[in-house]
């Protein structure tokens, strides 16, 4: 636009500069009389009647001998006057100058200079119309970038986002809005199909984990924490007891006649008989408390956070009651399970798990004993 607008300028100067000779000749036809006859007032008249309205700043009639002989200037002044001017100066095309003519012969000159006013209403018409044609254009490029942010950038960075988030947290829960360009929405709508497979695998994946966890701590036949996860237990319960100066008990039970059961049942009423004892133990249980299988029919319970002497001996009766409840086997046979529980107290039986194990254990062989001379240990009749 600014070059069209310079380029107009120069041609409207070669225009306005043709014009001005065109004038300057015509004014030159009609003021000859006027010299001719030495009629110096004739002469200003007619240089005021014709160039009222020519854009001509400045007019002289100069004899042969060079000297003036009628003039006439514009009387406008003020700045927009002094700006056509100096715009006529720098383009150029401020004089036009015809010679008067009388038989061929020379009797004098006219001289114009042009006022600059045609250019200088040119050019501000033309820097008007440029910054209308700026503003325009700026605010259809505004509009068109607030649309290709809202269109392309800001579901780019929505996506880009999504995937930082999904790469350096794991966050796969994490989903791309919906793009108002088909391409991207459709671009949106696959990563976030892979990322609903991503998520599908993960759950996947901490289920299996969790189950393997589960496995690894857990008897697979009762569900209740292996040895493993019993001693990890023990220590920590120990260490916190230690901690608070307060007392801690564990239990050893050791079910009476199992081997009897196995071999006279079979395994799988063996099985069943453990899972029930399981159950039992595990409803008696305070919370904190723990009941695990440490192998084959011998389970422990360990009585945390704050468990003292009349504290462990109630829960051994409870648990004792709770196992010698009649259990009806799927084939009619009736088991009268029985459990030997042997109590030891921390730190006054035992200042660490190996010592409080063995303690416990040794109880528990002496309570089989007694029970055993007491013909209280037959699991099972019909």
């Amino acid at each position: 636009g600014s070059l069209l607008l310079l380029a107009g300028l120069f041609a409207l100067r070669a225009h306005i500069g043709s014009n001005l000779e065109l004038t300057a000749r015509s004014v030159a036809y009609t003021v000859e009389a006027a010299l001719v006859f030495r009629d110096a007032e004739d002469a200003q008249q007619t240089l005021a009647r014709m160039l009222a309205n020519e854009g001509v700043a400045q007019a002289q009639v100069r004899d042969a001998q060079g000297k003036v002989f009628a003039q006439w200037q514009r009387s406008a002044a003020g700045p927009r006057a002094r700006l056509g001017a100096t715009l006529a100066r720098l383009v150029g095309s401020q004089q036009a100058v015809a010679p008067i003519l009388f038989g061929g012969v020379a009797l004098g000159q006219v001289a114009l200079h042009g006022d600059g006013q045609g250019m200088l209403n040119f050019l501000l018409s033309g820097v008007a119309v440029l910054l209308l044609c700026t503003a325009v254009s700026g605010a259809v490029g505004m509009a068109l970038s607030r649309r290709m942010l809202r269109d392309i950038v800001t579901p780019l960075q929505a996506l880009a986002r999504v995937a930082r988030a999904v790469h350096h947290e794991h966050a796969v829960g994490q989903r791309v809005p919906p793009a108002r360009l088909a391409e991207l929405r459709m671009l949106g709508d696959d990563f976030n199909a892979l990322l609903d497979e991503l998520e599908r695998r993960q759950s996947l994946l901490e289920e299996k984990n969790a189950q393997l966890t589960h496995s690894a701590l857990h008897d697979s036949l009762t569900g209740l924490p292996n040895r493993a996860n019993f001693e990890h237990f023990l220590q920590e319960a120990m260490a916190r007891a230690h901690a608070s100066a307060q007392p801690m008990a564990l239990l050893f039970l050791d079910n009476d006649g199992f081997k009897q059961v196995n071999d006279t049942y079979g395994h799988a009423a063996g099985d069943v008989l453990l899972a029930e004892v399981a159950r039992r133990v595990q409803a008696q249980l305070r919370p904190g408390d723990l009941a695990a299988r440490l192998g084959g029919d011998e389970f422990a319970v360990v009585m945390a956070p704050v468990a003292t002497l009349p504290d462990a001996e109630a829960m051994a009766a409870r648990l004792g009651q709770a196992i010698a409840a009649p259990l009806r086997l799927a084939s009619g046979v009736e088991l009268h399970p029985a459990a030997s529980i042997g109590v030891a107290l921390f730190p006054q039986q035992g200042s660490d798990m190996e010592a409080l194990l063995r303690t416990a254990d040794v109880a528990m062989y002496h309570v089989k004993g007694r029970r055993r001379r007491a013909g209280t240990d037959t699991p099972a009749r019909r």
